[in-house]
């Protein structure tokens, strides 16, 4: 019953087509239970009486019936089929969003391989929900009924013989589906390893010709594909061996009605019409019997692939809170902040106390691994603190409604993200509708307008995945151009420039001075004229605030400020 509820669940938006779908299959079963029905007034009335003219309107009532046959399958097929698929869109479409709402710590736990395998192929099997598991059972089950009253009406003793055997397809499809179930989500496992592996190589591609790794990466994926290789294997032995015993039952339903109905008709007790009724609608039950054995494996199969998709649907959503805001009045607030990751005791930040003010310059600064950029991340909300308060005017972040709350921020960091898309689209990502004048406007300033309209088709060159068509110092420009155009009061700058080259980083620099000014600006800095224009200078210390001061004030008191700015100055 919890699988049925299970699969109603996930169908009901589907239940027009699938309720045609029904109707239509009741018409088939008519249709079959017909063919098996006619046999025995075709045989004694043609071979018994000898009226062979009649064989012609036989033939063409074969043809009619079959030709309706296939019609209605064709149609029952195609509507089940169609909510299939319209089953897989829309669980497809549902996983994404849901994906987009789960908060970076979840990314953190789960590998990207797991994630893309069921969105992908989990999702793909529920497509044989509809078209082979609830197909085959609204078709082949009344089929099955139908027949079996035609073979009893026929013969009734002859009947229950080769149904008696039924009991013993049941047990052992049963026996197979368990085991079936287990393998599959085995095999699911091992997939999503080999979709891990496959997007780490793309990724990691130059790491791996430079350092000659091919040959050991290639074992490592012929490995992945060896486990899933032999755990589908063992699916499909153990969906094999249903089909077997089935086969094996048919074979002895038969021969048992051969040998029975053989001798009564021998003796007189039957005619052969009946006799070839009952074979005939004996034949044609073992069909559907095979095929909804079929459909009980593949129910397997999906369970598997349902559990591992409701384990994803499980995972919670990001908090989103419910007060709005609109805008950075009077301060950013730090009170006593501690953060830890899950699952780890010891904590990367502790007792951060610290108050940012609109229009303050604040640089943070510490070596690394102190937990610069794990600070910052606390600000849109990407990690939650894990003991202590954060509040933007007063308000804890927690219950700031955090579309608003990221409406607020930009951020430009050293891992620079782009789409596979044209540069204006990936420009236009800070703000959605931005008129062409704006975007090139964006592009100016962050001083990418001049190679932009040197490549292939300006601002509609597709920059490829992660923009690799790019070199690193243009893919940094056109991220800066995307937070100029989006126009935030809180900018946050993780080392934005560390993917430039002297001449684009002094013309970048510039561009985000002009940005900076009248916005609140945090700076995860590497580069000195960024250090000592600060309004402020927060030294981070193995996750705690060692000093704050300007750069004077710290240059006079703070020996570790002292020693973390030498060492920039050194290069070191």
């Amino acid at each position: 019953m919890q699988v049925f509820r299970k699969v109603v669940s996930l169908t009901r938006p589907y239940w027009p087509r699938v309720f045609a779908g029904i109707l239509l299959s009741a018409l088939l079963s008519g249709i079959t239970g017909a063919i098996a029905w006619i046999v025995k007034p075709a045989v004694d009335e043609i071979l018994g009486n000898k009226r062979y003219e009649l064989i012609k309107f036989l033939a063409i009532g074969i043809v009619i019936l079959f030709l309706l046959k296939g019609l209605i399958g064709f149609g029952q097929t195609y509507l089940m089929k169609s909510a299939g698929m319209k089953l897989v869109r829309d669980m497809r479409n549902r996983l994404y969003r849901h994906i987009l709402d789960l908060p970076l710590s979840y990314f953190g736990r789960e590998s990207s391989g797991i994630t893309v395998s069921r969105v992908m192929f989990d999702v793909d099997s529920l497509s044989a929900l509809v078209s082979n598991v609830i197909r085959n059972f609204v078709v082949e089950v009344p089929t099955v009924i139908v027949l079996i009253g035609v073979a009893l009406y026929r013969k009734w003793d002859l009947t229950v013989i080769t149904l008696v055997l039924l009991p013993f397809i049941a047990l052992s499809t049963r026996k197979f589906g368990k085991k079936i179930k287990k393998k599959r989500k085995e095999a699911q496992k091992k997939l999503s390893h080999i979709t891990q592996r496959i997007g780490e190589t793309i990724v990691g591609i130059r790491i791996i010709k430079v350092f000659n790794r091919a040959e050991s990466m290639t074992e490592r994926f012929e490995t992945e594909g060896q486990r899933y290789y032999r755990e589908t294997l063992r699916v499909v032995r153990a969906k094999e061996f249903t089909n077997l015993s089935i086969d094996a039952v048919t074979g002895i339903g038969f021969a048992l009605i051969l040998l029975y109905g053989g001798l009564m008709v021998e003796r007189a007790v039957m005619t052969p019409g009946d006799f070839f009724s009952v074979l005939t609608a004996i034949y044609l039950i073992f069909g559907p019997v095979k095929k909804i054995g079929d459909a009980y494996t593949t129910l397997q199969e999906t369970r598997a692939s349902i559990e591992r998709i409701d384990t994803l649907l499980d995972a919670e959503h990001e908090e989103r809170g419910t007060t709005v805001v609109d805008g950075f009045r009077k301060s950013l607030t730090f009170d006593r902040v501690s953060f830890a990751y899950p699952g780890n005791a010891q904590p990367v930040l502790s007792d951060i106390s610290l108050s940012i003010r609109p229009g303050e310059v604040i640089a943070i600064v510490g070596r690394s691994g102190v937990g610069k950029s794990t600070l910052v991340d606390l600000i849109p909300r990407f990690n939650k603190a894990s003991g202590g308060t954060i509040q933007l005017d007063g308000i804890d972040l927690n219950v700031v409604d955090i579309f608003s709350l990221r409406e607020l921020i930009g951020i430009v960091s050293q891992d620079i993200i782009l789409f596979d898309d044209t540069v204006r689209e990936n420009i236009a990502f800070g703000r959605p509708g931005a008129s062409e004048e704006e975007i090139v406007h964006a592009a100016r300033l962050a001083f990418a307008d001049e190679f932009i309209r040197e490549l292939g088709d300006g601002y509609q060159t597709v920059i490829g995945e992660r923009g690799l068509k790019l070199s690193g110092g243009q893919r940094q420009r056109i991220a800066i151009a995307r937070a100029i155009l989006k126009n935030p009061p809180i900018l946050i700058l993780d080392e934005a420039t560390s993917s430039l080259d002297s001449v684009s980083e002094a013309l970048v620099q510039k561009a985000l001075e002009t940005l900076m000014k009248e916005r609140t600006t945090i700076v995860i800095a590497h580069r000195l004229s960024t250090i000592r224009n600060a309004d402020r200078i927060v030294v981070l210390e193995r996750g705690r605030i060692a000093d704050t001061g300007n750069h004077e004030e710290l240059m006079a008191r703070s020996d570790t400020y002292m020693r973390l700015y030498n060492a920039f100055a050194s290069g070191e």
